[in-house]
């Protein structure tokens, strides 16, 4: 019997916000970032081929959002520990104030990577 596994695979990209106030701006990203994708399909070998499933964007707003930069690295992340979190973030969680990424997080932290 087969299975089947979803990879998903996150990318993310800093840009000013000027360069995506307009739907012009927006779509020129996207189209910058496709064009750097591999085809339809990745040939991990001969019996095996990963095929494109889907594709979202989601910008990231972190006064409205569960999600900011860790305050160690800056690195992205989510807070796993409050109402949703983001998933495609690093996990994360708020230790004495701070937002801190998994790799952040003092090594006794559930979330610590």
């Amino acid at each position: 019997m087969k299975k089947a596994i979803l990879y998903r695979i996150s990318y993310l990209v800093e840009v000013d916000e000027e360069e995506i106030s307009d739907h012009k701006g927006k779509e020129k990203f996207w189209k910058l970032a496709w064009g750097k994708l591999p085809e339809q399909e990745i040939v991990l070998d001969e019996q095996h081929k990963a095929e494109w499933q889907s594709t979202s964007t989601l910008y990231l707003d972190p006064l409205t959002m569960n999600c900011g930069q860790c305050a160690r690295c800056h690195g992205w992340t989510t807070d796993r520990e409050k109402p949703d979190p983001i998933r495609g973030l690093s996990n994360g969680a708020t230790v004495d104030g701070e937002l801190l990424c998994d790799e952040c997080l003092p090594d006794h932290h559930p979330w610590a990577f």
